[in-house]
């Protein structure tokens, strides 16, 4: 049988895993009608304000974040939740699905001053009613929201966690979906405390909080508005591996579907958060980068894999990766390498014996002809140089 990306993620049919995250991308229903017609299975509305003063944004408010060689490796931010009226969402939700009823229409609540329970139920009424497909509740934000006692303040307080989804899940049959954030202590806990509370799934991670660097003259923080900046949540592929830890931790530690989010750019990253244990895919940041368009690349490499694998659906290898994560006392100590360079890859560049003489064990030099060798009894084998060779010419080998 031919593969096929259709999934049901907590009760929600979708033509397919991705979708994009509440966020800029999200942020009127016409975009949201352009990225269902260029292929995405889903969306996740920006996040509503319960009033327009709560969502009053700066400019500008996003920053790239680059590698010394320019490179854009994530995105900070400082936006809030939707400057439209809920009333607009909730008319702009009933037209989204009436218009493309295979595709999943998520609603994420709540910008508000504190946690008003009324305003949670309210809004989660007049969306059920919309016709939304399911809510995220937003309790990972790492900013704006977080200061005025909302997004990331809930997801750190199990306590939080379950009141609000409580409030949610008594108001509504559609599935409930809590957004966490990574930077909490004992996640799976949080996790498990929304499980409890009645959620029919876990999303996961939101932006990390951050400061994306300094004016060096003017002394003021990227981005400057009028002179001030403020402290900023990171996204993109810089914060794909914390993204991973969470994702495979919740897996781990609940029986409800997780939502996969932070630094998906490509098939691949695709794929390894399917290992990892989410079986729906957010993504923001590449479309920021490159727009709607990069859907057709990210279905395509993800079919073509599952082709190659011989799995039919997204169930068949979703978590396959969580048997072979152990705790660190658990891993071979008798598990022994060393590193071997292959002589007609190398360039003589000498980064291999620089790493190794300043940050490991000075086992490698430059022959006369400029060909990296390893003195094998002094390797340790950590495998830094074959991270740093621009050539990949270092392999490791078994003792």
């Amino acid at each position: 049988m031919a593969p096929t990306l259709k999934v049901n993620f907590a009760g929600v049919s979708m033509p397919n895993p991705f979708m994009l995250s509440s966020a800029p991308p999200t942020t009127n229903v016409e975009m949201v009608a352009r990225c269902f017609e260029a292929g995405w299975g889903g969306a996740v509305l920006k996040t509503l304000a319960y009033t327009l003063s709560q969502a009053q944004n700066v400019n500008p408010r996003i920053t790239a974040v680059k590698s010394a060689d320019g490179e854009i490796v994530g995105f900070t931010n400082f936006e809030l939740g939707s400057p439209k009226h809920i009333e607009k969402w909730a008319k702009d939700t009933r037209w989204l699905k009436e218009r493309f009823p295979e595709h999943g229409v998520w609603v994420s609540l709540l910008h508000t001053e504190g946690l008003v329970e009324e305003q949670w139920r309210e809004v989660t009424r007049m969306f059920d009613e919309a016709g939304a497909d399911g809510f995220e509740l937003n309790f990972s934000c790492s900013h704006g929201m977080a200061e005025s006692g909302g997004g990331a303040t809930v997801g750190g307080s199990e306590e939080a966690i379950k009141m609000v989804t409580t409030w949610v899940r008594e108001e509504t049959k559609k599935p409930v979906m809590t957004k966490l954030p990574a930077i909490v202590q004992d996640i799976p806990g949080k996790a498990r405390a929304a499980e409890a509370a009645g959620a029919d799934a876990i999303a996961t991670i939101n932006t990390l909080n951050s400061l994306p660097g300094i004016d060096i003259h003017t002394f003021v923080p990227y981005p400057s508005v009028d002179g001030r900046s403020a402290f900023q949540g990171l996204s993109g592929a810089a914060i794909k591996p914390i993204a991973l830890r969470t994702v495979a931790q919740i897996a781990k530690a609940v029986n409800i579907p997780v939502s996969g989010i932070g630094g998906i750019y490509n098939w691949r990253d695709a794929v390894e958060f399917i290992l990892a244990g989410a079986s729906s895919l957010q993504v923001c940041s590449a479309v920021m980068h490159h727009g709607y368009r990069i859907i057709n690349d990210m279905t395509a490499g993800l079919l073509n894999y599952m082709e190659e694998m011989g799995f039919e659906t997204i169930n068949d290898f979703c978590g396959k990766a969580l048997p072979n994560i152990f705790r660190h006392n658990d891993l071979s100590r008798a598990y022994k390498l060393y590193s071997q360079p292959d002589a007609e890859k190398c360039v003589g560049c000498g980064r291999c014996v620089a790493v190794c003489a300043d940050s490991a064990y000075s086992a490698i030099h430059l022959d006369e002809n400029r060909k990296a060798v390893v003195d094998k009894e002094k390797c340790d084998g950590c495998g830094l140089c074959t991270q740093v060779c621009p050539v990949s010419c270092m392999t490791m080998e078994h003792r």
